[in-house]
Order: structure tokens, then sequence, then C-alpha cells
């Protein structure tokens, strides 16, 4: 779709709104029913690591699209796919862990674990909901080379 090509901030926006309210249920749901925490406090921790991971994910589009464009990738294989989710993945964890700590008073190892459960999730989770959304919306130019930039 030419017109999100067009607007990179408004496909930026679309993408994480997409992302980060089906990460929310998707937290929601494993803090609730797997870990046994209320659905309150449940929900208020996902949508704690949903600001912060959305905040994230806008900064670290952005910084992956500008080294596309630098690079001048042409499309999106498997490779770029895994670098973009483990960058996002990985910068996301440093965030998240303490207020895991925090929020579930939990201690740091068990935060830790709970992240590192949830980050596998979201290593395939985030790979797949890319792959989906470039399909539905088109790739972005940054990723098309010479051909829209």
């Amino acid at each position: 779709m030419r017109y999100f090509q067009q607007r990179p901030r408004l496909r930026r926006f679309v993408y994480v709104a997409g992302y980060e309210g089906l990460s929310v249920l998707c937290t929601v749901l494993v803090l609730n029913g797997l870990l046994g925490h209320g659905g309150g406090q449940s929900t208020f921790t996902a949508i704690l690591l949903s600001t912060t991971a959305t905040v994230w994910n806008y900064i670290w589009n952005t910084i992956f699209e500008s080294l596309e464009r630098r690079v001048g990738t042409e499309g999106r294989g498997p490779a770029a796919r895994a670098i973009h989710a483990i960058g996002y993945e990985g910068g996301a964890l440093l965030f998240t862990v303490p207020i895991v700590t925090i929020v579930l008073g939990v201690t740091l190892l068990e935060a830790v674990v709970i992240e590192a459960s949830m980050l596998v999730f979201f290593l395939v989770f985030t790979v797949v909901y890319a792959w989906a959304f470039d399909r539905v919306f088109g790739l972005p130019a940054s990723a098309l080379g010479g051909e829209a930039a």
C-alpha cells in the first residue's frame, strides 16, 4: 500500500497500536492465568509494560528504518527480521525487568524469569506480527531500496 509507504509516521503509529493492543491482551492472559496475579494487578502491569514498550517500539523502528536507508536495504529477509526482533526485545528487556520487579513485588530473579519467558513468546510474536503487517500494509519505503526512496 503506497499510502503507508509515503507516511512513515502514520505507518509506525498503526504498527505500534496493533502490536501493543495484542501485546496487552497476551500479557494479561499470561500474568492472570499462568502466574496467578489478579486481574487488576495483571492489567495494570500489562498496561505499564505496554506503555513502556510503545515508546521503545517507536524509537527502535525509527532507528531500524534509518539503518535500512543508510545501508540501502531492499526488502526484509529472515536475517533483517531476526535483527529487528532481537534488537527490539533486547532493548525492551532493559526497561521491563525493573517494572515487573516493582509492580508485581517479585525478586529480580523472578522478574528476569517472567520477562525471559515473555521474551521467548514475544520474539516469535514480533517476527510474525511484523511479517503479517508488511503483507497487509506493504513494506516501508526504507525497505524498498531505490524503488520508493
